[in-house]
């Protein structure tokens, strides 16, 4: 009995320290990063909770996170992601209006093994889109508090 109560309280505190993750709100505007996110899958709206598509990137550390979304997304595409630089659990989302696939290989950003290895910050973003823009969009997606 001790050995079940002693793992269920591992499995807690692993989940609450590197699985649980809110929905992104103005604070991840405070410390936002933005990378590259690839889409994983075809748009589906069979899954009662789970409807868009799904993706997956890379931010610091080489931590792999995996997230799904509704958008205009298309399967195999490359996408900016913006997430919170000093907490990851504040929050992240894919942003539809900013494909980036054609423009990696323009300004030269390659993969470092399977995931692309980068965290820009607005200004640094090298990709030739207005960064308002790109920080409107951010902010029509973020969940209000």
């Amino acid at each position: 009995m001790p050995i079940i109560i002693i793992c269920s309280i591992g499995c807690i505190a692993y989940f609450l320290k590197y699985k649980a993750t809110r929905q992104p709100t103005e604070v991840i505007l405070k410390n936002s990063k933005y990378t590259v996110g690839e889409i994983t899958s075809d748009d589906y709206g069979d899954r009662r909770y789970a409807k868009g598509n799904d993706y997956t990137f890379r931010y610091s550390g080489g931590t792999i996170r995996k997230g799904h979304q509704n958008g205009e997304f298309i399967n195999g595409r490359k996408y900016l992601v913006v997430y919170d630089s000093t907490d990851i659990r504040n929050g992240y989302l894919i942003l539809d209006k900013f494909d980036i696939t054609d423009s990696l290989e323009k300004y030269h950003v390659h993969k470092n093994y399977d995931y692309y290895d980068v965290g820009w910050s607005l200004p640094n973003i090298p990709f030739k889109y207005d960064k308002s823009d790109i920080e409107y969009e951010v902010k029509v997606n973020l969940r209000s508090e």
